[in-house]
């Protein structure tokens, strides 16, 4: 979404790297997907049973700026799902305290927490600039006020609720699906619909929904899967079983054609990692066909201009989603195929340059870098070398 990059959101740091390794490593997302993330501004509305772990897991997954809006107090009967909190802070604001545990987990993102209730008065305040709203509140008059809202900011509303066993999830964006009008067009009558407080509701059940929330907000935010929009997520935990009802949008909020929903990320980002430019002298090159193991920490004291070949063995989509900067790709089924009808050395030759003096194997962990450098160290009269713990190794130091 466009005010992604507004925010300068350009890089990631080698801690930043290292803290969001087994994000980055699947195909799906990779740099551009977790960038898009740093850059997101994400509102929360209620630091309660939903709002608490879905904001810890948007926190963990590298939302750049959370704003948890709460005006309530830590209670020590809500701890059960309120797990964002801990006993030392009953009493405390909601939101303080949400927005302590937030920083505790994550360093990197910046947590604005705010102790106001909800209002028509504040709340387009409250969501100017956001890229989506997370509505955790526990009341039909905040739900209809944060659709309104939404609507006019033209941004996703992911919505749910829970009681006792049972739970509805699911994504509204005015002019591209329905919206919460669209679910419930008129608020029940007061008293007629119990709360948690008097229906009473198991804290796993805050867990599980809450969680599918910010994986809602995951996929719109990076364009990766596809929303629960236009359908009503029904999910019961007696039985554990999700089904789903479709939604259709009123006459008044029919879809635009051709609505811009956000964009996939690509599917060839570019490397970002970069060996460290301090100077090593390794071993003497082996005479023997026998591959030795490298460490992540060995790699990275590499020179530049050591001449080594960094061969990654993983599949082409994965190598597309992130790798290490300079390596070169070949996959493990297509060096298995060659090394079978006795066109691996050729396939060598043709991947790796004869000016390499070292050729340093890795895959995600070490399965297949074994695997591979079996196949090619008995080709070869340089040195072949495995890397101890793959890119995950990598991007952890």
């Amino acid at each position: 979404m466009s005010s992604h990059t507004s925010r300068g959101a350009s890089e990631l740091s080698a801690a930043e790297r290292a803290f969001y390794s087994r994000q980055l490593i699947l195909p799906e997302m990779g740099y551009e997907a977790q960038l898009a993330l740093k850059g997101a501004r994400v509102v929360v509305l209620g630091a309660g049973g939903l709002g608490a772990p879905a904001l810890l897991y948007l926190a963990g997954a590298g939302v750049g700026q959370i704003v948890v809006v709460d005006d309530d107090f830590v209670d020590a009967s809500n701890l059960h799902r309120q797990v964002i909190h801990t006993h030392a802070r009953v009493g405390n604001s909601k939101a303080e305290s949400a927005a302590e545990s937030l920083r505790s987990l994550n360093p990197f993102i910046e947590v604005l927490p705010v102790r106001e209730r909800l209002t028509e008065e504040n709340v387009d305040d409250l969501l100017s600039g956001a890229d989506v709203v997370l509505d955790g509140s526990d009341n039909f008059e905040s739900r209809y006020v944060v659709s309104a809202a939404a609507a006019r900011a033209g941004i996703p509303h992911v919505w749910a609720a829970i009681l006792g066993f049972d739970a509805q999830l699911s994504v509204f964006w005015a002019e591209h699906g329905p919206v919460y009008e669209d679910l419930y067009p008129h608020a029940p009558a007061a008293g007629s619909v119990p709360s948690c407080s008097t229906a009473g509701v198991v804290g796993a059940m805050a867990g599980v929904v809450g969680t599918a929330m910010a994986m809602e907000a995951v996929k719109l935010l990076t364009g990766v899967g596809e929303p629960l929009m236009g359908e009503v997520g029904l999910y019961s935990a007696l039985n554990g079983r999700w089904e789903y009802i479709p939604l259709v949008a009123s006459v008044q909020a029919q879809p635009k054609k051709n609505a811009d929903l956000p964009a996939k990320t690509s599917q060839n980002p570019k490397n970002h990692v970069t060996i460290r430019n301090i100077s090593r002298d390794f071993a003497n090159p082996s005479t023997d066909s026998k591959p030795r193991s490298m460490s992540a920490q060995d790699l990275k004291k590499v020179s530049l201009g050591e001449n080594i070949a960094l061969l990654d063995v993983r599949e082409q989509v994965e190598f597309n989603a992130f790798a290490i900067e300079g390596a070169i790709n070949l996959p493990l089924t297509e060096l298995l195929e060659a090394a079978r009808n006795g066109s691996l050395k050729a396939l060598i030759e043709r991947k790796i340059p004869a000016n390499a003096q070292k050729i340093v194997i890795y895959c995600t962990g070490y399965t297949r870098t074994v695997e591979a450098a079996r196949e090619i160290a008995p080709l070869e009269k340089r040195s072949v070398y495995m890397l101890e713990g793959g890119i995950s190794a990598w991007l952890t130091v």
